[in-house]
C-alpha cells in the first residue's frame, strides 16, 4: 500500500511541475505579445508623426509662395509688381548660378583623389608609408 502512495505522489509531483511549466511558458508568450504590441504602437506613433511632417512639407511645397520663391531663385523670374535691383552684373550672377546648378547636379565628383594618376606600387607606398614617390 505504501508503494502505491509513492507512485501517486510521484505522478502528482510530475503533474505539478508540468503545470508550472505550462503556466510559465504561457506567461512568457503573453509578455512577448505585449512587448510586440507596445513596439508596434510606438512604430505607429512614429509613422504618424512622420506622415504629419510630410503632409506639412508637401502642403508648403504646393503653396504659391514656395513656387514663387523657387521661380525667383532658379529661373530669375519676378512678379509684375516687383522691381529687381542687381547688386552684381548679370554675367557674374549667371556665372554663380551655373556654378550652383553644377554643384547641385554633379556634386563635388570632379575633384580627383591624390592617387588618381599613381600606379599600384605608388598607391601602396602612399597609403602605407604616407610618402608620395611620384616623379
Amino acid at each position: 500500500m505504501r508503494k502505491h502512495f509513492q507512485y501517486i505522489l510521484f505522478f502528482l509531483s510530475i503533474l505539478i511541475v508540468y503545470e508550472l511549466y505550462l503556466i510559465i511558458s504561457f506567461k512568457y508568450i503573453d509578455i512577448q505579445k505585449d512587448l510586440i504590441i507596445t513596439g508596434t504602437e510606438k512604430n505607429i506613433e512614429n509613422k504618424k508623426i512622420l506622415l504629419k511632417t510630410k503632409k506639412e512639407y508637401f502642403a508648403y511645397i504646393n503653396t504659391n509662395a514656395y513656387k514663387d520663391k523657387i521661380a525667383k531663385s532658379s529661373q530669375n523670374r519676378k512678379n509684375p509688381w516687383e522691381e529687381v535691383i542687381f547688386v552684381v552684373t548679370k554675367e557674374e550672377s549667371e556665372q554663380y548660378k551655373e556654378l550652383d546648378v553644377q554643384k547641385q547636379m554633379y556634386g563635388e565628383k570632379d575633384i580627383k583623389k591624390p592617387t588618381y594618376w599613381m600606379s599600384n606600387r605608388q598607391k601602396w607606398v602612399f597609403y602605407v608609408l604616407n610618402k608620395d614617390i611620384r616623379d
